[in-house]
């Protein structure tokens, strides 16, 4: 049984026209998104939702739009065992990830394969913005690198960081708990390969990647745009190469994911020349 037949046991005609299609699985809990008009039906949702996958302990509804100090999306038990701690497999790692107070999402998944097969023997790579730590394991797990320096600001994905770096038994990672703005400075043209994955506001640190990376070294950035848009993110990325004296070459771009109706999340991979 798919959804849409689970659904439609319990819903109306009229209610079906409104009915999610759509889901996130984070391994053992699924993350829907309901619609303003399917409010008082989230229940029945939920537990439609596990009827039509049952691999699936419990579904959360999402509350709140990404907001607050870490970009964190407020989250709902709906169906299922009362739990919010994911248990999120990929690319051979394993992670918990407290939903709802801590930034992930599954669908970046092929990104951080795709950046983990570019890394060299014995890179030296910063992780900014590294939240319960899936793009330093991945890396540990399925590249040659040498150390990495993952940074991230909130005390609760920094907590789980600890958790998933023990869970895989990952030892050349070494966790930041603390603010890009302030710890950039102690690695001075010292990475080969910076990611950054910060939705919305990764352009505000861009001046602080072009102080970090080596000659020769790559910026993994992400911006989320209008559809199709790539002109503000790159125009950004210019500007803050000239201000640093750098020079820099785009040698990849693409969408990602979609982030709403009319935005998606898109990647630049930037080459430092000088």
């Amino acid at each position: 049984m798919d959804l849409k037949d689970a659904l439609a046991k319990g819903l109306s005609n009229k209610e079906m026209g409104f009915a999610p299609r759509a889901f996130d699985s984070f391994g053992n809990i699924a993350v829907i998104e309901v619609p303003k008009q399917l409010r008082k039906k989230k229940r029945l949702i939920g537990e439609a939702l596990l009827e039509a996958n049952p691999r699936f302990e419990t579904v959360c509804s999402i509350e709140s739009d990404h907001a607050g100090k870490y970009r964190v999306q407020k989250v709902k038990v709906i169906a299922g065992k009362k739990n919010t701690i994911a248990t999120y497999r990929e690319s051979g790692c394993a992670f918990l990830v407290p939903l709802g107070k801590v930034f992930f999402s599954p669908r970046l998944g092929a990104e951080r394969l795709r950046i983990a097969g570019q890394i060299k023997d014995g890179e030296f790579v910063g992780c900014w913005f590294s939240g319960v730590a899936p793009y330093p394991v991945v890396f540990a797990k399925r590249s040659k690198m040498g150390r990495a320096v993952a940074i991230e600001l909130n005390p609760v994905a920094h907590a789980y960081a600890k958790k998933n770096l023990l869970l895989n038994k990952v030892k050349n990672v070494e966790l930041v708990k603390g603010d890009v703005k302030k710890q950039y400075k102690k690695f001075s043209k010292s990475f080969d390969r910076i990611a950054m994955p910060l939705p919305h506001t990764g352009y505000q640190f861009l001046k602080e990647a072009f102080f970090a990376i080596k000659r020769g070294g790559t910026i993994h950035f992400y911006e989320i745009v209008e559809k199709e848009n790539f002109a503000l993110p790159e125009k950004q990325i210019f500007a803050a190469a000239k201000k640093a004296k750098r020079k820099a070459k785009i040698v990849f771009k693409k969408r990602v994911r979609v982030f709403s109706p009319s935005k998606e999340q898109v990647v630049f991979d930037i080459r430092v020349l000088n």
